[in-house]
């Protein structure tokens, strides 16, 4: 299988934490059934990373890089989305 170039795999990882962080999953956790979509999108995120890293070294490194770098966002967009819920009248934490 080819190689992924470099400059994609970095494109697609800003805008997956970038954008999915800060405005997808927020919109998508204020929906019904928001949560199941963000874990599915979390779960594809993980394989596409891992599909990027694969031949850079061990399996598990490349595993453990593609989890962390998939939950990223998630875990992005689930603080936007409880900052987002409190409100701006809730004062400082």
């Amino acid at each position: 299988m080819p190689a992924v170039p470099t400059a994609l795999a970095g494109t697609v990882t800003v805008v997956a934490l970038v954008g999915g962080g800060v405005f997808l999953y927020p919109s998508l956790l204020r929906r019904r059934g928001g949560a199941i979509v963000v874990a599915a999108l979390t779960a594809a995120l993980a394989v596409l990373f891992f599909y990027f890293d694969r031949g850079s070294g061990s399996t598990a490194a490349s595993a453990a890089l593609a989890l962390l770098w998939a939950a990223a966002p998630a875990a992005v967009g689930v603080l936007v989305w409880r900052l987002q819920r409190r409100g701006p009248s809730a004062g400082p934490p």
